[in-house]
């Protein structure tokens, strides 16, 4: 079996080299490089080629969290394991978005961590099971309060942008919508800017998807209005 190449990336001195020796008792792991800050990582993993980094999320310069997230845009088959003291939501939460495949406390005995580093190697993803309660209260709440937000944007469609959508909905170009409502193609680009803003979507197909979703614009609608 091909040995593990893994590069460590913590700014503590006494973390680096008990990671080393502990990891290097392990046959089927080499530990190729182990540095102190996300500068010096970006900066070698061309040099090392690591298959998987143990990264912590506070480190000189820039973050572990921010790290990873380059290091995954630049190197996307690199696995990056967090290895923190961190139990906070919004440190999990960030990281799995920047790309993380594992998210580990330094707790974590050596076997277990071994595990962990085959698994990730196999495109598997890791939580720390003591954090995992936490984590999904954390994106259960987050999500309320995006619906609640939601909620409130849609009361603050204006009647305007509410006849923009509706032709939205029916899969009209802007210059369709502008000649319709007597308006320009600039005004109506404007409004269909601001309804992304309150609808919280980035697109015409989302905004059209969440009017039907909220009701904003009901099927009633469609099967009663066919605008020519």
């Amino acid at each position: 079996m091909k040995k593990i190449k893994i590069m460590i990336v913590d700014d503590h001195l006494m973390i680096r080299e008990g990671l080393k020796q502990l990891l290097g008792i392990e046959n089927n792991i080499d530990v190729v490089a182990e540095v102190e800050s996300g500068f010096d990582c970006l900066n070698l993993v061309s040099v090392f080629q690591p298959d998987v980094i143990l990264m912590d999320i506070q480190l000189p310069g820039i973050s572990g969290i921010e790290t990873t997230r380059r290091i995954c845009e630049r190197y996307p088959h690199v696995k990056v394991i967090m290895l923190t003291i961190y139990e906070d939501e919004h440190f999990i939460t960030e990281a799995i978005q920047a790309g993380a495949s594992g998210y580990v406390l330094k707790n974590v005995k050596r076997e277990e961590l071994i595990n962990i580093i085959y698994s990730v190697i196999q495109d598997q993803v890791y939580l720390d099971p003591s954090v995992t309660t936490r984590l999904f209260n954390y994106v259960r709440k987050d999500g309320m309060n995006k619906k609640d937000d939601i909620d409130n944007n849609i009361s603050l469609l204006t009647v305007r942008e509410l006849e923009v959508l509706r032709w939205l909905v029916k899969g009209h170009s802007d210059r369709i919508i502008a000649k319709s409502l007597s308006i320009s193609e600039h005004t109506v680009r404007s409004h269909i800017k601001s309804i992304y803003k309150k609808l919280m979507v980035s697109s015409r197909s989302q905004a059209v998807s969440k009017a039907l979703q909220c009701q904003i614009i009901t099927g009633e609608y469609l099967s009663n209005h066919n605008p020519s």
